[in-house]
């Protein structure tokens, strides 16, 4: 029950990151960017430190999923990441920072005395 309870909040955690990162990552050009990227990054962290690798893939598979959603244009023709620099920049280091949480040795992520 307590991994499935885990398992609910990464993927909630995935949804909120890629949907405030598709909107913030505007607004303050290109510090939005920044910011939206170290969210993905510590979020990425979190996901791993708590369910190890599946909760790394679940995190990343819903921040992928929903990053793609925000991307297809809207019946008016309006997008959230445009296809500019500072949308690559967002998509890149999103991936980026996701690569950089799954590339963090395990010690330094859980310390020493834990097994497992």
């Amino acid at each position: 029950m307590k991994d499935s309870v885990g398992y609910l909040i990464i993927a909630v955690a995935g949804l909120l990151v890629a949907t405030v990162g598709a909107i913030a990552y505007r607004s303050i050009p290109p510090f939005g960017d920044v910011l939206s990227v170290v969210m993905v990054l510590l979020a990425a962290v979190f996901s791993r430190t708590w369910l190890s690798w599946t909760g790394l893939g679940l995190f990343a598979g819903v921040w992928a999923v929903l990053t793609y959603v925000w991307t297809l244009e809207g019946p008016g023709g309006s997008v959230l990441i445009a296809a500019d620099g500072l949308g690559y920049g967002w998509l890149a280091g999103g991936v980026g920072a996701i690569v950089v949480a799954s590339l963090l040795p395990r010690k330094l992520l859980v310390g020493d005395d834990v097994e497992g």
